[in-house]
């Protein structure tokens, strides 16, 4: 009985290693065959670059419910995903102000963008506080966005004060990998 289940398991190890090396002389093949397999080779190289974002506009002052805009630019040599805005707005004497920000590709004319309202980003911005709000538009470098500051119930002068920012390396954009 001992000699039977020596061989039996001889007979599955020598069956075993059949198919395992008919498989690695197929597969090479079937894979080169169907267009899978391929092999690459070259250079690649790692520069440095820059960012920020700038605006033409940081402080509004607001007496009367007008709209005012900033335009902002990217100043870095580095692709965004991302742009932040902190964003202060002071206590008026009375009153109780609060603020909206919409961006839009392309200058806003008429207090519309490209005949529709524009993208708000972040939430309504009440008197006498900072709050930070992070656009998720892309801005290729030296590429721009802008920015509609939209006040409510101003009754006293009140100044929205924008300052732009790129707040973490994720809001850049991802490197390009090539060459590999």
């Amino acid at each position: 009985m001992t000699q039977w289940l020596t061989r039996s398991r001889a007979s599955r190890t020598v069956a075993f290693a059949a198919v395992l090396l008919l498989g690695v002389g197929v597969a090479p093949t079937l894979a080169s065959a169907a267009g899978v397999g391929g092999q690459a080779s070259g250079t690649s190289s790692v520069t440095a670059g820059n960012w920020g974002v700038t605006a033409t506009v940081t402080s509004m002052t607001f007496t009367t419910n007008t709209y005012q805009t900033s335009k902002v630019t990217n100043t870095g040599t580095i692709a965004l995903i991302a742009q932040s805005y902190s964003v202060i707005v002071s206590n008026p004497t009375s009153g109780s102000p609060t603020f909206k920000v919409f961006q839009c590709a392309v200058a806003w004319v008429s207090n519309l963008c490209s005949g529709g309202a524009g993208a708000q980003v972040g939430g309504t911005l009440a008197k006498n506080s900072t709050t930070t709000i992070t656009s998720t538009t892309a801005l290729a470098a030296a590429a721009a966005v802008y920015l509609q500051v939209e006040p409510a119930s101003v009754t006293a002068s009140t100044t929205v004060t924008l300052s732009p920012k790129v707040t973490s390396p994720t809001q850049l954009r991802a490197a390009v990998k090539t060459n590999q």
